[in-house]
């Protein structure tokens, strides 16, 4: 478990500091600057305050009983160490499903997609799986031929025949481009995808037409930027302005990380938020409390659907057959970045 002087050591910030950052004293004098980077250290190394840890001790209504024969879970994840520390949000499924597990007594055993053999599993009776994203369907094969419990966590692509915990990414992008919409929001941009499947598309597409104002000009992707030193919304507007046309007037940003950068251009074009723009992100991590203005944000809940995923899986060890699908629904945490 992560300390206040592994953050210390990491950050140069004192512990009673870092302790009235995460606490969030509102007395506290400190530079966004090293509020930002102890926030974004603590997330790095899963830091969780003594106040969380007896909330998360104290408050859970559910009894939560451990099958007598199960003895480990084994969690396959498409995402090394390292890369996840990229993704916010699979920390946060990660952590809670290392949660849910630690109230049942479960232990884990974390495995990579990629090295991820069926074969192991041979021998392993009291044993459940979870994996975080899809799984190959031969790899799913080999593990129920072992009479083995599977769920799903956060699953590109949801529905399936499995027992599935998840966010659904295109109604949450499509809750928030209504959101804006209902506060006067007429052309907002969508920016940082990374691709054509992003659910983030489908949502902002199926709402945008509804509405009569789907333009594909207000469309970003990450691939398109000219150089490395050019951001995703530096190429919406260098487009807009070579053309002429009228800017829009509110970003949706593919996550809340890629906001930073929204925020710099934005103020490097004598752009103020919410006043002239406004801005929303994706998952309601950290950063969007500590950027100024505050960022407003969809929540996703992803440790709750972590938390979700394996009381699907003490279910079936329970004695469900039914496939079940259990979907999470995000909610507009609102800041000072909307007006």
């Amino acid at each position: 478990m992560a300390t206040l002087k592994q953050i210390s050591k990491m950050t140069g910030v004192a512990e009673s500091t870092i302790s009235r950052v995460l606490n969030r004293d509102p007395t506290l004098s400190i530079s966004d600057e090293k509020r930002t980077l102890v926030i974004e250290t603590a997330e790095k190394l899963q830091y969780v305050t003594p106040r969380r840890r007896r909330a998360r001790n104290g408050t859970d209504p559910i009894s939560l009983r451990k099958p007598e024969e199960l003895v480990s879970l084994v969690l396959v994840h498409f995402l090394t160490s390292e890369e996840e520390l990229t993704r916010p949000f699979y920390i946060g499924l990660r952590k809670g499903i290392e949660a849910r597990c630690e109230a049942y007594g479960i232990n884990i055993v974390r495995v990579l997609e990629k090295d991820m053999d069926p074969a192991s599993l041979h021998n392993a009776r009291h044993t459940g799986v979870l994996s975080i994203g899809a799984l190959d369907p031969r790899i799913v094969e080999a593990i129920e031929a072992h009479g083995i419990p599977i769920v799903l966590a956060h699953p590109a692509k949801p529905p399936t025949a499995l027992d599935v915990a998840y966010v659904d990414i295109a109604s949450a992008a499509a809750m928030l481009c209504e959101w804006l919409i209902g506060r006067g929001i007429k052309r907002p941009a969508l920016v940082g995808l990374a691709s054509d499947s992003d659910g983030r598309l489908d949502g902002y597409r199926q709402v945008m037409t509804a509405a009569g104002s789907f333009d594909p000009d207000l469309i970003v992707y990450e691939a398109q930027t000219e150089s490395a030193n050019k951001s995703a919304v530096d190429e919406l507007f260098d487009r807009f302005e070579a053309g002429g046309d009228t800017f829009p007037d509110a970003i949706i940003v593919n996550k809340d990380q890629t906001a930073v950068e929204v925020y710099q251009c934005l103020q490097e074009r004598g752009l103020k938020i919410p006043d002239d723009i406004s801005v929303v992100g994706f998952n309601d991590s950290a950063v969007a409390s500590v950027l100024r203005p505050n960022l407003t944000t969809i929540r996703l809940d992803a440790g709750v659907i972590g938390e979700a995923a394996v009381d699907l899986l003490m279910e079936q060890l329970a004695g469900r057959k039914t496939t079940k699908h259990v979907q999470i629904q995000p909610a507009v945490t609102i800041r000072a970045s909307t007006r």
